[in-house]
């Protein structure tokens, strides 16, 4: 008899789970859809664990929030890094450029995006990660080619957060 009750419990548990796990996809996809880059959306939030685990489109969005902020970092480091090894004037310049946009837009972030997302100001908070959008513009309109891939990336997940925090707002 003990048996089958911890087997119906391990059973029943095992299917939960799996619903769980099933919602958290269907959040995911759901909120995807709704932005200009589903495919990038889908892409990164689905390829960074957290986002599993978020539970409404609010939690969902403060997981955005931190990718925008990692991934701010991790291209102000490919700058940093490639700036070593040029020697053309302009190209140096363009680095900079972005090395700068990049470090701004993690700074914003930090200092009042997430803040502001936090204590429920989805206006500002919206304009903060319209911030890091414009970062990305900002780095590709110097017509560098280093990491264009990488900057297309940011530019359209740091995008389809913004309908994530309109949704919030409305």
């Amino acid at each position: 008899m003990l048996s089958i009750v911890l087997h119906v419990l391990f059973v029943n548990q095992n299917t939960a789970t799996a619903t769980s796990n099933n919602d958290e996809v269907s959040l995911i996809r759901k909120s995807c859809n709704v932005t200009h880059y589903p495919d990038t959306c889908l892409s990164v939030l689905e390829a960074d664990s957290r986002s599993k685990s978020a539970t409404d489109l609010k939690s969902l969005t403060r997981i955005s929030l931190d990718i925008i902020c990692e991934q701010a970092i991790e291209l102000k480091s490919l700058f940093i890094k490639a700036k070593e090894n040029v020697t053309d004037p302009r190209l140096k310049s363009n680095v900079r450029v972005c090395i700068e946009a990049f470090d701004y837009c993690n700074y914003d972030m930090k200092t009042d995006g997430i803040p502001d997302f936090e204590k429920g100001n989805y206006f500002d908070a919206n304009l903060d990660v319209g911030v890091c959008v414009v970062s990305a513009s900002d780095c590709s309109d110097t017509g560098i080619k280093l990491f264009n891939r990488e900057i297309a990336a940011f530019y359209n997940f740091s995008a389809d957060v913004l309908p994530f925090i309109n949704m919030l707002d409305s």
